[in-house]
């Protein structure tokens, strides 16, 4: 999509959005429905249209980079309905568990993570085993992780990787999301998503629950 603009003072600019969570609570939200979340949750679009698309279902998004989730907050501010359903938390994964409660989240949305193709990187990768253990201790019973790329060097990656830890189960996987009509039916795209539908280059999905 670009180099991003880093916007000044975004770090505190985002403070003053009632979507935004500044530290972690033991309850977010006002109500006792199913808890999903993103990570990597970028300007918000996934996130923010299915939340209006389930007012029953609280997401959470996990962005890093402040200005990133300054434009997210501000896409829902533009908005003529309140998002009582949607936070976004300013931090990475490594710190999923300062957040969230064990066995607390229904599902976990991966869209287009960094890649990190160089092989000293690959620590970083949000699919590889350690951070696998981390969703898993959040994850609910029969809990799903959906994944989404355009790399397939990184989908192959991270499906071998999910299918090699024996706490999940493969429910779906493809090197070619739109030549499969039926998981389109409620599929939400993102903003690299578009960009790589225009571009003809396949979207890679898969769904692991677990067990």
């Amino acid at each position: 999509m670009g180099r991003i603009r880093k916007i000044k003072n975004a770090s505190e600019l985002i403070r003053d959005y009632p979507n935004f969570i500044s530290k972690p609570k033991n309850a977010y939200f006002n109500n006792h429905n199913p808890l999903e979340i993103e990570i990597g949750a970028g300007k918000g679009i996934f996130l923010i249209t299915k939340a209006i698309k389930n007012p029953d279902i609280n997401f959470i998004g996990f962005e890093k980079d402040s200005t990133i989730v300054l434009k997210a907050l501000r896409k829902i501010n533009i908005l003529n309905t309140k998002l009582n359903n949607l936070l976004f938390v300013n931090d990475s994964a490594i710190n999923l568990n300062q957040w969230l409660n064990k066995k607390s989240i229904g599902a976990i949305y991966l869209n287009f993570p960094d890649p990190w193709p160089k092989k000293r990187h690959m620590k970083n990768r949000l699919t590889n085993s350690y951070f696998l253990q981390i969703y898993h201790g959040l994850l609910v019973d029969k809990g799903i992780i959906e994944f989404k790329t355009d790399n397939i060097d990184l989908y192959e990656y991270s499906l071998n990787s999910f299918n090699e830890f024996d706490k999940f189960k493969q429910d779906f996987a493809t090197s070619n999301l739109y030549q499969h009509p039926n998981q389109l039916q409620h599929n939400i795209q993102t903003e690299y998503e578009q960009k790589f539908i225009k571009q003809n280059i396949a979207i890679k999905k898969f769904q692991f629950s677990k067990h």
